[in-house]
C-alpha cells in the first residue's frame, strides 16, 4: 500500500507498506481475515459489464486531493481518471519533454521570456467536463486561485506562490508569469497532490461551496471516468464518461476494491476475483506471481530510490560513513534478499534520468579492507563506532535487509543495534525530528529533479533534510539548480552537487524500488509508468479482450 503523508509536492517518502509530493509510509497491519472487509457487509463488489476489479491496499480518507487529508497515493490513484491535467508524467525519463507530455494542453507549453520566466500552454478545443461544460482558461483560473486561497488547506503551494501575474488572455491560452525563475515548472502542470487537476468554476465557485469539505465526497472532472458510487470501508467505482470529450474509454468500469491485507490481495488476484494490482516487492513475490495461471506481471524501476541516511548531527564522523559505504555488498542485498529483482543505485537520482543522473557513490564498491582501515581511522578520532539502524517495523524485506547489513558491518568492526518503529511514528515523528542514527527509507521524485527540500540547509528547519545536511556549496548549487530554466545549465549544477555528496556521504543509495503491476491476462493496456504517475496513469486505454 502506499500512504502520501505530504509535506512538499515534489517528493513522495516511500515505505514498502506506506505512510509523504512529500511523504509516503503507514504499514500494513495484519487487516482483515480473507474475504472480509474492514467495514462495510455484503458481498464483494464485482464489476458490471466490460469493467475490471482493482485491488488497492489502502482506502481515501477524501476525495479532495487538493487539501490536507487528500495527501495519500490512493486518492490520486481513485481519481486518476476523473480527473486531467495540462500535463501527464509519461514512463519516458530520457529528457524532460519526453517525461512530461500534453493531456489537456494542446502541446508542449511554452517559455515565452526567462526575464521574467513566463509560461504559456494553450488547451485543446473541444474540452469539457463530465457535466457538458466547456473547459477554459478560466477554470485553470479558478484552480490557481484555489490553491492560493488562505483560507484553503491546501497540501503545498510550492512553486506556486512564486507566479506573481496568471492570465488568461482567451479562452483558450494560460500565461503564468514567475516572480523569479522556477526550473521545474512542468511539476505544476501535472497531477500531485495538492493540485490533482483542473476543476469546473460553475460547480465549485458557487457562494455555498465550502471548497475544505464540499470536494471530500464527490469529485467531478474533466476525465475519461465519472465517480458512480463511494461504498465506505469497501469499494469505489468509476464508469465511463459516456460524454468524454477525447477518445471513448475501452472500460465501462472500474471498481477500486480495498483490501487491507496484502496477502489477501494476491491470493484473491490467484482467484480471480479481482482482476488488478500493484502489490509492493516482497520476499519471493514475482515469482509467485509468475507462477499465477492466466496471469500477466510487469515490472519496472523509476524514479523511486531505497536508500541509507545518516542524521549528521548524531553520526559526523565522516570516516565512520565512508567505512559504512565500504562495508556494505549491495550487490549481495539485490542477490540474497530482493533475490535479483532490483538494480544497485550510485546516486539519489536513477539512470532513466540520463541527462541529471552522475553515478558519484559508484566509488564506494564493496572493499572491507578500505572500511576496516576507515574504522581505524574513526577510532583514532574518537569517534563511537556503534551504530543505531533503523527503518519501519513490520515489513519483512527491509527488516531482513537489516540483519544482511549488520552482519557485513559487523565483519569491517562496527557494531549495528536495531531500533525499529511503526511506520507513522518512524515516519510522523522520530525521522522529522531526527530520532535516528542510519535509517532506511525510499524517495519518490519527479522526472525533473529538485532536490532543494531534501538536502539544503534551510530544509532541515522548512522541509525534509532529516539528515541535518549542512553544506553550504551543496545548497549553493541545489539553490541555483532550481532557478535554472536552460536544462544544460542545470544539469551541470546537478551533476556537481551529487560529486560533492557523495564525498561526504550523507546518504547510501541501495537500489532502485522496482514496482509491479500484475493482472488477469484479458486486460489489455497497462503500461508500466513506475513514477509520481501511478498504475492508472492511461487507464482510458485500458480493455478487455475478447
Amino acid at each position: 500500500m502506499k500512504h502520501w503523508f505530504t509535506r512538499s509536492p515534489r517528493l513522495l517518502l516511500l515505505v514498502a507498506v506506506v505512510f509523504a509530493v512529500g511523504l509516503v509510509a503507514a504499514a500494513c497491519g495484519e487487516g482483515a481475515e480473507e474475504g472480509e472487509q474492514e467495514e462495510g457487509n455484503g458481498e464483494a463488489p464485482e464489476a458490471e459489464g466490460n469493467g475490471i476489479v482493482a485491488g488497492l491496499n489502502q482506502e481515501p480518507d477524501i476525495l479532495n486531493a487538493f487539501i490536507v487529508g487528500g495527501d495519500l497515493a490512493v486518492t490520486s490513484q481513485v481519481t486518476d481518471g476523473i480527473l486531467e491535467s495540462p500535463l501527464q508524467v509519461t514512463p519516458d525519463l530520457e529528457d524532460l519533454d519526453t517525461a512530461y507530455q500534453p493531456e489537456l494542453a494542446e502541446e508542449q507549453p511554452e517559455v515565452v521570456s526567462e526575464d521574467p520566466l513566463t509560461i504559456e500552454y494553450t488547451l485543446q478545443e473541444g474540452i469539457t467536463f463530465s457535466d457538458g461544460e466547456p473547459l477554459t482558461s478560466e477554470d485553470a483560473r479558478f484552480t490557481y486561485d484555489q490553491i492560493m486561497d488562505e483560507d484553503n488547506e491546501i497540501i503545498s503551494r510550492e512553486g506556486w506562490e512564486l507566479i506573481e501575474e496568471f492570465e488568461t488572455p482567451d479562452e483558450q491560452t494560460v500565461r503564468m508569469t514567475f516572480s523569479e525563475p522556477y526550473a521545474p515548472w512542468r511539476s505544476l502542470l501535472v497531477s500531485s497532490p495538492g493540485s490533482p487537476g483542473i476543476i469546473p468554476e460553475h460547480i465549485y465557485g458557487e457562494d455555498d461551496v465550502d471548497f475544505n469539505s464540499d470536494l471530500n465526497e464527490e469529485i467531478i472532472g474533466s476525465g475519461p471516468f465519472v465517480l458512480d458510487e463511494w461504498n465506505r470501508g469497501q469499494s469505489l467505482t468509476v464508469t465511463a464518461n459516456e460524454d468524454y470529450w477525447g477518445e471513448e474509454p475501452g472500460l465501462d468500469e472500474v471498481v477500486y476494491r480495498f483490501v487491507p491485507d496484502s496477502q489477501t490481495l494476491v491470493n484473491e488476484l490467484e482467484a480471480g476475483s479481482i482482476d488488478f494490482i500493484e502489490p509492493q516487492l516482497d520476499i519471493g513475490l514475482i515469482p509467485r506471481l509468475e507462477d499465477f495461471d492466466g496471469t500477466e506481471v510487469q515490472t519496472g524501476a523509476g524514479t523511486q530510490w531505497e536508500h541509507i541516511g545518516f542524521q549528521l548531527d548524531e553520526v559526523d564522523s565522516l570516516p565512520l560513513r565512508q567505512a559504512v559505504a565500504y562495508g556494505i555488498d549491495r550487490q549481495q542485498i539485490i542477490d540474497e534478499v530482493l533475490e535479483g529483482e532490483a538494480v544497485t543505485l550510485d546516486s539519489p537520482i536513477v539512470p532513466d534520468q540520463e541527462q541529471f543522473y552522475n553515478p558519484a557513490w559508484e566509488q564506494y564498491s564493496f572493499d572491507q579492507d578500505q572500511a576496516r582501515q576507515l574504522v581505524e581511522e574513526a577510532e583514532a578520532e574518537g569517534a563511537d563506532t556503534s551504530i543505531e539502524f533503523s527503518t519501519t517495523a513490520g515489513e519483512a524485506l527491509r527488516e531482513t535487509l537489516q540483519e544482511v547489513v549488520q552482519d557485513q558491518l559487523g565483519e569491517v568492526g562496527i557494531d549495528v543495534t536495531i531500533n525499529n518503529s511503526a511506520a507513522d511514528t518512524y515516519f510522523g515523528e522520530r525521522t522529522p525530528a531526527g530520532d535516528f542514527e542510519a535509517g532506511q527509507w525510499a524517495w519518490l521524485a519527479d522526472p525533473d529533479p529538485d532536490y532543494v527540500n531534501l538536502f539544503t540547509i534551510d530544509a532541515i528547519e522548512e522541509g525534509q533534510n532529516y539528515y541535518r545536511y549542512r553544506n553550504e556549496e551543496v545548497s549553493e548549487l541545489w539553490e541555483q539548480a532550481s532557478v535554472t530554466v536552460d536544462e544544460d545549465e542545470r544539469a551541470e549544477l546537478i551533476i556537481e552537487a551529487q560529486e560533492l555528496m557523495a564525498e561526504d556521504v550523507p546518504i547510501i543509495p541501495l537500489y532502485q524500488r522496482t514496482v509491479i503491476y500484475a493482472y488477469d491476462e484479458s486486460l489489455e493496456g497497462p503500461e508500466m509508468n513506475p513514477t509520481i504517475a501511478g498504475p492508472f496513469w492511461n487507464m482510458e486505454e485500458w480493455t478487455i479482450a475478447e
